[in-house]
């Protein structure tokens, strides 16, 4: 006769029914008797399989089974990732994005800067669009550019920066000072817009071998002898900055740009402030004003010597540091540091008088169009 304990040890045996018919009867007549046993049986009673009857498998109804195991699954999973998600968002939106990426307005500084540097170091070109993105852990902030030729314009793409947690090669991930392929690629000369004709119209950049005033830049962007437009003027710098690849690089002096047709007014810190944002202004809105450029490229050089995180991210610390820069801030301070740079767009046969009777050193066809021309170029 088998001991209380060796009957326990032969339970599993006995659901598994692998015991010969002696054991099985001295562990039944055990069980009949015994109430701790029975207990630990039922714990691990066998599965019941009395609802197939004995028959085949319903290869349809098994079918069934396995598709609705599998669709909870894949349910069960994409509630997983959209919790995931959800809280990936909520971290961001409350602590990564205001916390980290605009810890004291970062994300808005870097947005405007990205609007101002495509237009100050690119002669002629005005930013038409912008676009603040998010993700998880960075903005990429987007300007579209475009040179304005008469009343039309050419597209000269996209630039973009990006601000994140993480920081990628070249300045913010993306290029800071975009330096547009193709919109200083022109043809020096002034012989190329007399072999135009009259049924084209050019955007022309007039360099200065001497600084002119600010004020007399202003009576050749009012003065009427000529139908053209000033639509965006250039400044010296102290020093040159050296980038690569920039127009201006060059040049004996450094040039620093805005368009002469932007009202600050019209574009204002506002639009730069919130997690995302776009808009855009039309080309021609308020007169040529070349007070207006100087105070904008003022303002945006300001910017970079106040924020030396961005100045490190932007200008490459070995050409330009932090104290050139304030040299540059400070020789656009004075009352009238002198412009170096008009770019011109109207009619060919009016470039080549206007150019004439200012006697501009160093005359560069940016952009020639079929004849585009109208009264409403900066506001006029």
């Amino acid at each position: 006769m088998k001991s209380h304990d060796e009957i326990q040890d032969l339970l599993e045996g006995y659901v598994d029914e692998t015991l010969d018919r002696a054991t099985r009867r001295a562990v039944d007549d055990h069980l009949a008797g015994c109430t701790e046993c029975r207990a630990i049986l039922d714990e691990v009673a066998p599965v019941d399989l009395s609802g197939l009857g004995g028959g085949a498998v319903d290869e349809r109804s098994l079918r069934r089974s396995v598709r609705r195991a599998m669709w909870r699954t894949v349910t069960n999973t994409a509630l997983l990732l959209l919790s995931l998600w959800l809280v990936a968002w909520l971290v961001s939106a409350l602590i990564i994005q205001p916390l980290v990426v605009n810890r004291g307005d970062r994300a808005a500084i870097a947005a405007r800067a990205t609007f101002d540097m495509a237009m100050m170091v690119n002669e002629g070109a005005i930013a038409t669009d912008w676009d603040v993105t998010s993700s998880a852990v960075a903005r990429t902030n987007t300007a579209h550019l475009v040179l304005q030729v008469g009343a039309g314009a050419k597209d000269l793409g996209e630039v973009e920066s990006r601000i994140g947690i993480t920081r990628f090669g070249s300045p913010l991930g993306g290029w800071f000072w975009p330096y547009v392929i193709g919109s200083n690629t022109g043809t020096p000369g002034e012989y190329r817009l007399t072999e135009l004709g009259s049924g084209t119209v050019a955007t022309v950049a007039a360099h200065f071998n001497e600084p002119i005033s600010v004020s007399r830049a202003q009576e050749l962007a009012d003065a009427t002898d000529h139908d053209v437009r000033v639509v965006w003027a250039g400044f010296p710098t102290s020093q040159r900055l050296d980038l690569d690849e920039q127009p201006f690089s060059g040049f004996g002096y450094g040039v620093l740009g805005y368009p002469t047709c932007l009202d600050p007014g019209m574009v204002d810190d506002s639009h730069f402030g919130g997690t995302s944002a776009s808009g855009g202004y039309g080309i021609g809105m308020a007169p040529a004003s070349i007070t207006n450029a100087l105070a904008e490229v003022r303002r945006a050089v300001g910017t970079l010597t106040a924020n030396p995180w961005l100045i490190d991210r932007v200008v490459d610390p070995d050409t330009s540091d932090v104290e050139r820069l304030e040299q540059t801030a400070a020789q656009l301070a004075q009352a009238d540091p002198g412009v170096v740079t008009l770019v011109v767009t109207g009619p060919t046969t009016e470039l080549v008088e206007f150019l004439d009777d200012v006697e501009v050193e160093y005359p560069v066809v940016l952009a020639v169009d079929f004849y585009n021309w109208s009264d409403f170029v900066c506001g006029r």
